[in-house]
């Protein structure tokens, strides 16, 4: 199993050499990208594969020495022992609001640890929120590798199954954002999608007459890869809080900085030098709009999506475009929309609209947002070090993330650029 790890790492520093290359053209890196997702696949279960045949080998080492396995009698009043020297037997499976606060102080802990240089000690609860795995043989800690949870080398990893919930970003302020809803599957670069059905070309039927058949074609979405870090400083005076206090601390500030970095990325992204690709990207464009027609720009592209691009779409428009719309006034003067003491443009001709404060200014995004795919390739990762002289503790997280939307499943609109009057150079006549 060894031997064949070896040989799929080598055929992936292979494959990654290949895409440096000048010649590579778009097709082969196309394919090179496949290619590597699949090895990472292979990667990961001989991996597990191999952690087991280590796991049974462990097992059969700790039979009695003539050989013989233990009796139940034996086993009997054995309990899972603890890297730090508690012995629990099993207990039942933790809350959400116990797990995010396990993690928070294990996150802490593990901060901490690398911050003063001392010895990290898990309770048994922190290490199950972490979801790092209990065994008969754990008696002592042992550094993850990087293709694990918890602390190793470099710098902390948070967990891919917590990381949402403990960066609290359920709710960024982004509600393209918001609606997106990230995944975490590790080393996805590659994601099918419904790129258009048939239903037949008839829908009734008499009895016993066979039916059309459904045709769906599904087409593969390449995301694009991003990878950010992320750098913070905060005095060292945090450092006499608790474990979860200090990790709320460092969190609250990771989630501000990530929900504004990708809240701007999914939708401006470029694709290119290391950054995913946003929405606006790839999505239909009109032309642009002329101040007063953002109405008309908004039908159009509405009018622009397939039926099956509109379901469940929503509108986002930005601030200046949302006020332009509530100030909007009929051909007699009137506001169209009354001004005061209401909700603000919750709708536009039935389908859903929100502000979306990074868009610039008038702007607008037509879609379902769970058309658009955003997914952690790895565990985000917090590298530590303090400042002694300045007393400042600064932290950066890496950030690897892909995303990218599906094809003429948005429409994006902008407002034309305009050229403000100049003002009166005369005197009063």
């Amino acid at each position: 199993m060894k031997e064949k790890l070896k040989n799929l790492q080598e055929r992936r520093a292979a494959c990654l050499a290949e895409i440096d290359k000048p010649e590579t053209d778009e097709k082969r890196f196309a394919e090179l990208r496949g290619e590597i997702a699949k090895i990472d696949f292979s990667i990961e279960e001989t991996k597990r594969a191999i952690a087991d045949e280590e796991h049974e080998e462990e097992l059969r080492a700790a039979r009695t020495p003539n050989g013989s396995p233990e009796t139940d009698a034996e086993k009997r009043g054995k309990e899972i022992t603890i890297f730090n020297g508690v012995s629990v037997g099993d207990t039942a499976e933790l809350s959400k609001p116990d797990t995010l606060r396990f993690a928070k102080s294990a996150l802490g802990k593990q901060v901490r640890s690398k911050l003063q240089n001392v010895k990290i000690d898990l309770t048994k609860n922190e290490k199950r929120a972490l979801g790092v795995a209990i065994t008969t043989s754990a008696t002592e800690y042992k550094a993850p590798t990087e293709g694990a949870d918890g602390v190793n080398n470099g710098g902390i990893f948070i967990p891919q199954n917590v990381l949402y919930d403990l960066l609290e970003m359920d709710a960024p302020d982004s509600p393209f954002l918001r609606d997106v809803g990230a995944t975490y599957i590790k080393g996805a670069l590659i994601f099918p999608y419904v790129a258009e059905a048939n239903n037949g070309t008839s829908r009734g039927k008499k009895e016993a007459e066979k039916s059309d058949d459904r045709s769906i074609k599904w087409d593969k979405l390449s995301l694009a890869q991003g990878n950010y870090p992320l750098t913070i400083e905060v005095t060292m005076e945090i450092l006499a809080m608790t474990d979860e206090e200090f990790a709320e601390y460092l969190l609250a500030d990771l989630g501000n900085e990530v929900n504004l970095l990708l809240g701007d990325e999914v939708l401006y992204g470029t694709g290119k030098d290391d950054r995913i690709e946003g929405v606006t990207v790839g999505a239909i464009k009109g032309d642009a709009y002329a101040a007063g027609s953002a109405a008309l720009a908004i039908k159009a592209g509405l009018l622009a999506l397939s039926k099956r691009a509109r379901k469940g779409a929503k509108i986002y428009v930005s601030r200046s475009l949302s006020l332009d719309l509530a100030f909007e006034k009929d051909e007699n003067g009137r506001y169209i929309f009354p001004i005061y003491n209401n909700d603000g443009i919750t709708s536009i001709a039935t389908i859903p609209t929100e502000v979306e404060e990074g868009l610039n200014d008038g702007d607008f995004i037509i879609g379902n947002a769970k058309n658009y795919k955003l997914n952690f390739t790895k565990p985000t990762e917090i590298y530590a070090e303090v400042h002694g002289k300045t007393r400042v503790i600064e932290y950066t997280a890496h950030l690897m993330v892909a995303g990218k939307a599906a094809p003429k499943k948005f429409y994006y609109g902008k407002q034309s650029a305009t050229t403000p009057a100049k003002p009166d150079e005369g005197g009063n006549g």
